[in-house]
């Protein structure tokens, strides 16, 4: 399964926790998203191996556009040396080359420019989940803390909730 999946599963576990009566929280299954953060854990390294993929593909696409270009040029200079017969000949098939040695420099550049442009779109989309990822952890170590001061009789929380019991002091 891929990453997203296992954070599929993970949020359908959250969401599918059994609520805490006049709260916000929720009692999840402990060994369950344990698990599932375990196999997120796990697939992350695939998705980091398939990005170093990405980027050995761009560099292959830039070596055969290098080696395309190179052809074009040992190409179109034997042209030139077979037409090397009169002045004008020549300087046609001089202007010829470079004609062909700047379009195979813009094709490379271009394809490279792409390249480059998909890369960093495969990253940016990687970096936004591992943000997300990050995010996520963050928020669920923030929930435990909090329920960790619940559960041991922290005063400070109870205090703060007032006599209808709403307030800022319960977990969200």
């Amino acid at each position: 399964m891929e990453v997203h999946e296992k954070l599929g599963q993970l949020a359908a576990v959250v969401t599918g926790a059994r609520g805490i009566p006049m709260s916000t929280s929720c009692v999840v299954d402990r060994e369950d998203v344990l698990r599932l953060v375990a196999d997120v854990r796990r697939l992350l390294p695939v998705e980091v191996q398939q990005a170093g993929d990405v980027l050995a593909a761009r560099d292959d696409v830039l070596t055969a556009a290098r080696q395309e270009a190179e052809h074009l040029v040992a190409d179109a200079r034997t042209r030139a040396d077979a037409l090397v017969e009169t002045q004008s000949v020549m300087r046609a098939a001089r202007e010829r080359a470079e004609h062909i040695v700047a379009s195979a420099r813009e094709e490379a550049a271009r394809l490279r420019r792409e390249a480059d442009s998909w890369c960093d779109g495969k990253l940016a989309d990687f970096e936004a989940e591992v943000q997300r990822l990050l995010q996520q952890a963050s928020r669920g170590r923030e929930r435990l803390r909090s329920r960790g001061a619940e559960a041991e009789g922290d005063p400070a929380p109870v205090a703060a909730t007032g006599e209808d019991g709403a307030g800022g002091g319960g977990a969200s």
